[in-house]
């Protein structure tokens, strides 16, 4: 693209005629309009294109605000410098060429490059593969704004009008689009069509701009090169029923990518069905024997609840594929559940045996849920993971204070969580033992690797619980069968709380210090589940 400097001449920002001016000064401002959407349209999926590779953590979201900012201050500069080099309506309409191009082939690179930089960790994979995917349109878009002002400016004494004017049209464009492509777009059509219609209002900017300026032979040629990106981009569904491997379910949303996929296994003959959150597993089930869970922590979790004798209200934050919520609920327990993607009940519903018959759901934050709640229960699970991020939120002082409050005098408060406990990388795990201590909990904790990663259990209650006694017929039937001698249910080991420290809302160091066992846990489920979609030709989002 070839911008032909004219150093003597720019022409007249706007036609001479007041009725002609103003209709394009209303079109440009329209343009503004769309360039401020197409911005936000960007970040957002730029985010959920990352998170199936890198998650949601702050790691990531810090990477997709920085190359957000960075692409638009680099836009602002060379956008104003290129006003006073070119002709003006040339570089609009070359600008949103440009953008619109780069928006199109996005999640085509985005396909492309994000196996190839997971060696590179969280921070610099998800920095590397922001700035290559999302970097050049923002840049392009950033471009846009000076150019509209210097072409909607007509005299000195306007430029803070026509600025102020422009900036405000392009970030109600932001807000406008923000809520489309959040509670819309992204969850029902996905990041690619998304991130096509996006392109495709950018192309629009370009045909107006084009229109205004008499641009005709470039737009001539714009229609075969979204042609042949339209073509370039197509791959075959993700629901192939020739796959061996198949996703039975795929969107993007509030947690990022959620995906069910079932997966035969050859050995076992058995046929295994996978909750996932970006790429990493929630919940294990044999479709034939639904909803029992393939994982041990499930059946732990309620062996442990099954010591309350008298099994009457029970609290559930995090749903899953409802495997714990089953259990509980075959123990005699009255289920609220809070989860925070209302797609969730419904996948567990469809894919995973949960019946959502005697319990109540609410959709909502835990948190919110917990400061809200007056409601007293005789047990209480936390199990909230978003992909393999543990919401620090969640495990501060201040939330299991409240928590507390809500826990009948011999009540029990179960968390599940994963990681190191011991040495180095544990110091997580230590510290929200030692802020349930501080919060008035009396606390044991189970882990079966004690120097190694892997699920912990902490075990709370506001009296002494001893677990020796565990019974039998308390228990639901699937439990009997699995191990439930003390050993299996609770670790006696002592823990050094030298370096532990009470975690609190004002400073969220929980995900930091666990952030060695995320990426190990990440960085094994990947490995796994990239290699096999990568043999049965399965794209890695819609």
């Amino acid at each position: 693209m070839t911008i032909l400097a004219d150093k003597t001449h720019r022409p007249t920002s706007l036609p001479e005629s007041p009725t002609i001016a103003l209709t394009v000064r209303r079109l440009l401002l329209a343009v503004a309009f769309i360039e401020g959407g197409a911005v936000m349209a960007v970040e957002l999926a730029g985010a959920k294109m990352i998170a199936p590779f890198y998650g949601t953590s702050l790691y990531v979201w810090a990477s997709v605000l920085a190359v957000t900012l960075g692409g638009l201050t680099l836009g602002y500069y060379f956008g104003g410098w290129a006003t006073s080099k070119y002709q003006t309506n040339r570089l609009l309409f070359w600008e949103l060429l440009a953008a619109s191009l780069f928006t199109a082939i996005m999640p085509i690179l985005g396909l492309k490059l994000a196996p190839q930089t997971m060696d590179f960790g969280v921070r610099a994979g998800s920095l590397i593969m922001a700035m290559i995917c999302m970097g050049p349109i923002l840049i392009s878009l950033g471009m846009v704004s000076p150019t509209i002002i210097q072409l909607t400016n007509d005299s000195v004494q306007n430029t803070g009008k026509s600025s102020g004017s422009v900036y405000a049209i392009s970030t109600m464009g932001g807000i406008f689009m923000t809520l489309i492509v959040g509670f819309y777009l992204l969850p029902e059509w996905g990041i690619k069509k998304t991130m096509y219609l996006t392109a495709g209002f950018l192309f629009l900017n370009t045909l107006i701009v084009g229109g205004i300026y008499k641009q005709n032979r470039v737009i001539a040629t714009a229609p075969f090169i979204f042609t042949f990106l339209g073509l370039f981009a197509a791959d075959r569904n993700f629901t192939d029923p020739a796959l061996k491997l198949q996703y039975l379910y795929r969107s993007e949303g509030l947690l990022g990518q959620l995906s069910v996929l079932q997966n035969p296994d050859p050995e076992s003959g058995k046929t295994y069905r996978h909750l996932f959150i970006n790429h990493v597993a929630q919940s294990w089930v044999d479709e034939k024997f639904v909803p029992f869970s393939e994982w041990n922590y499930p059946h732990r979790l309620a062996t442990l609840a099954s010591i309350l004798p008298y099994k009457k209200d029970a609290l559930l934050i995090g749903l899953g594929g409802g495997s714990i919520a089953m259990e509980c609920k075959e123990q005699g327990f009255k289920m609220d559940i809070v989860e925070m993607d209302e797609r969730v009940p419904k996948l567990a519903e469809k894919y995973f045996g949960f019946e959502p018959q005697g319990t109540h759901i609410i959709v909502d934050d835990g948190r919110h849920y917990i400061n809200q709640c007056t409601k007293k229960y005789d047990l209480i699970v936390i199990d909230v993971l978003n992909g393999e991020v543990q919401p620090h939120h969640m495990f501060t002082i201040e939330t299991l204070s409240k928590v507390k409050t809500l826990l009948r005098d011999n009540g029990l408060l179960l968390i599940n969580n994963q990681g190191y406990f011991a040495g180095l990388y544990g110091r997580a795990s230590r510290s929200l033992y030692k802020t349930l201590k501080e919060a008035g909990f009396k606390v044991q904790y189970f882990q079966r690797k004690n120097d190694g990663n892997g699920d912990i259990h902490f075990i709370a209650s506001l009296v002494d619980i001893d677990f020796h006694n565990v019974k039998e017929e308390y228990m639901n039937p699937c439990c009997r069968y699995m191990p439930h001698k003390y050993e299996n249910l609770v670790t006696d080991l002592p823990v050094d709380l030298d370096d532990a420290v009470v975690l609190t809302d004002d400073r969220p160091i929980f995900e930091l210090w666990n952030q060695y066992s995320n990426e190990s846990w990440r960085e094994t489920a990947l490995g796994a589940i990239i290699k096999r979609e990568r043999e049965n030709h399965i794209p890695f989002f819609k």
